[in-house]
């Protein structure tokens, strides 16, 4: 019996011998892998890294921006384009496009989707994202040029300026939504993934894709490649409110007074919008309140439409936090962004006003 217990607590001796080696083994194997893949970005006060085990994963904390390498451009003809200073790849706004601006979209977004917080991604000038910042959501701007960035529309605490072909870049916390039109074709595909971080960090993601050429228009493809790359990268494709989107597009075409004087034309979103679903971060609760939608039974739907719900209001009904439900907007927001774009278009008109 004493020979048996002895060689008993030998056993486990070397059991938990050969734990703790397999323990070090695996715990230096994921530095070195974490040492590998992690972000060449990374900065000690806020330390950022890729998550090894699950590629699909939101980045963690905020990678440091990397902005554009500035030349000296004086000979090259821009044409319409901005980029005065830039790389050739970057540079590829106008002071106002009108094609990838539709209120109507933008409004629905934040009625019927719920978006509270915005990434404007390749932002240009920052049109699409004043007019978000002017109806009260919390906005980032991530734009590569830096003559846009010098003329741009929105105030400098919510522009980062990053240049894509320099390396990725994500935000610190997560966002409601990315609005990123006119942008992918810009960046050549061994740069995808740069952007692609940025994405990660929103839960929902509205992109446009140019089917013609233009300034630096590397990446133009149909419609189907670019639903199957972004499914690669883990997102989920909504036909449903991709189309919803459209249709609120093509229905603002050739209506209403941009800040141009001309007719709203959205050609660029209802042409080729399309919408992805984020699960990493749309999953996570502080984003519960997209999508929002009354949920007490008001009355039976007509005809085999759904029942129609109205607020829970009633004393034996739960009613929703303030939080859960979408921002309210009004015209007078529109007409503000609307003014702010306009001093910047035409800045003689505005100084005359203002005398």
């Amino acid at each position: 019996m004493t020979m048996q217990r002895g060689m008993n607590m030998q056993s486990r001796a070397i059991l938990a011998v050969l734990v703790i080696v397999i323990t070090i083994q695996f715990l230096e194997h994921k530095h070195l892998l974490e040492n590998s893949f992690s972000n060449s970005n990374e900065i000690e006060e806020s330390p950022v890294s890729r998550d090894v085990l699950n590629s699909l994963g939101i980045p963690r904390g905020e990678a440091r921006a990397l902005p554009s390498i500035r030349v000296d451009d004086d000979n090259r003809d821009h044409g319409i384009y901005g980029g005065k200073g830039d790389k050739k790849h970057l540079g590829g706004f106008t002071d106002y496009d009108g094609a990838g601006v539709s209120p109507a979209v933008w409004s629905s977004m934040i009625s019927d989707i719920g978006v509270h917080s915005l990434l404007d991604v390749g932002c240009g000038k920052g049109v699409s994202s004043r007019w978000f910042l002017e109806h009260g959501v919390d906005v980032l701007c991530a734009e590569g040029s830096h003559d846009a960035v010098e003329q741009s529309f929105l105030p400098p605490e919510r522009i980062v300026e990053h240049d894509y072909s320099q390396g990725p870049w994500w935000p610190q916390k997560t966002y409601d939504a990315v609005w990123s039109v006119e942008f992918l074709e810009h960046v050549s595909r061994q740069y995808q993934y740069n952007y692609i971080s940025t994405f990660r960090k929103a839960a929902l993601i509205f992109v446009t894709s140019s089917t013609w050429g233009g300034w630096h228009h590397v990446e133009v493809h149909p419609h189907e490649w670019w639903v199957r790359k972004f499914e690669s990268f883990g997102f989920k494709y909504d036909d449903d409110l991709t189309n919803v989107m459209k249709n609120h597009a093509k229905g603002e075409r050739g209506t209403g007074e941009g800040p141009n004087g001309e007719s709203f034309s959205a050609q660029h979103i209802f042409m080729s919008l399309k919408v992805f679903i984020n699960p990493a971060v749309a999953s996570l609760p502080e984003h519960a309140h997209l999508f929002p939608r009354n949920g007490c039974f008001e009355r039976y739907g007509e005809k085999g439409e759904f029942a129609v719900t109205r607020p829970c209001t009633k004393e034996n009904e739960t009613p929703l936090p303030k939080e859960l439900e979408p921002l309210e907007i009004s015209p007078e927001m529109h007409e503000r962004w609307l003014q702010a774009i306009r001093d910047r278009l035409q800045p003689e008109e505005a100084n005359e006003k203002k005398e």
